[in-house]
Order: structure tokens, then C-alpha cells, then sequence
């Protein structure tokens, strides 16, 4: 009943949606090989502080100030991150005014030669 053409056309029909499904088989093994084993937004302090890790004998939460035990946890996660803004807002400063004194040298030099 069918014609030969659309026989082969429903064939290839099937082939390409077997391909598909592989694609897509394929791509839902990378996206769960790919993934990370952690979440980005993961806390830092539960790395720094965990189950397995003791906690330092001096870091006393209830004696101890506010101030003290927050920078035993800064030095326990890692850099200095209390003066991180500070120190990129005195770069930004910095490369300001010598951009600034550059294109001051430049209009200077073009007023005087021309």
C-alpha cells in the first residue's frame, strides 16, 4: 500500500531519531561527568571546620571577643580578604592617576608642538 519512497523516508525517519536519542544520551553522560562532586556556593567554613578536622584549642567562641575569633576563621580560610577592597580600591586609584598624568603629558605636548 505504502510506495517504496515513503517506506524509505519513514526508515530514515527512524534513523534520525535513534541518532537523536544518542545525542542526547550522550550529552546527558557528559553534563553528570562534568558536574562538580561540591557546589560552588559550597561554605568555605565548613572545609575549614569540618567533622574530621579538630578545631585549634585557642579558638574559644565563648571567651574570646567577637573580633579574635573572626580572625582565627580568617586565617583558617585562607588570605586576607578583610583588606582585599581596600587594596583594590588604592589600585584603581593609582592606575586613575597615571592614566590621568599620561594623557595630561600628551595634551601638554600636542599644545606645545602645534
Amino acid at each position: 500500500m505504502d510506495s517504496e519512497r515513503l517506506q524509505k523516508l519513514r526508515q530514515q525517519k527512524q534513523l534520525i531519531l535513534d541518532h537523536l536519542d544518542w545525542i542526547n544520551q550522550e550529552i546527558d553522560r557528559e553534563i553528570n561527568t562534568a558536574a562538580p562532586s561540591k557546589s560552588p556556593k559550597t561554605s568555605r567554613l565548613i572545609d575549614a571546620i569540618s567533622d574530621d578536622k579538630e578545631v585549634a584549642p585557642s579558638l574559644d567562641l565563648e571567651s574570646a571577643p567577637r573580633g579574635q575569633v573572626v580572625s582565627d576563621l580568617y586565617t583558617e580560610l585562607g588570605p586576607d580578604t578583610k583588606s582585599a577592597a581596600a587594596d583594590t580600591k588604592r589600585g584603581c586609584l593609582i592606575i586613575s592617576a597615571l592614566a590621568f598624568t599620561a594623557l595630561a603629558a600628551v595634551c601638554a605636548w600636542v599644545i606645545y608642538y602645534y
